[in-house]
């Protein structure tokens, strides 16, 4: 136990005080930054068509029955407040 606390004082001894984040250069991250942006426009393409693949099952699922099952109104009472909500910003600015 003693010996584990010698080493951590020891690695702790070794951080040079007061040192601010450093940043990568651009080279270094420039990859990774298009990978990240890659990313979050397929999560943003594929979350779009479910919520047109989800529209079309709710229009179905109403034309068939002539009505929505208390399931099928949640979710289109959830998407209806997601899009409220994901505008509210333009709305405010309208509004007010």
């Amino acid at each position: 136990m003693a010996a584990t606390v010698t080493a951590a004082a020891e690695l702790l001894a070794q951080i040079p005080p007061d040192t601010g984040p450093i940043t990568p250069p651009t080279e270094v991250t420039a990859d990774l930054e298009q990978v990240g942006r890659w990313f979050f426009w397929s999560a943003i393409a594929a979350l779009s068509m479910l919520g047109v693949a989800a529209g079309v099952y709710l229009a179905v699922s109403f034309r068939r029955h002539g009505e929505l099952s208390e399931g099928e109104r949640r979710v289109a009472f959830v998407a209806v407040g997601a899009l409220l909500a994901a505008t509210s910003g333009g709305w405010a600015a309208v509004v007010l």
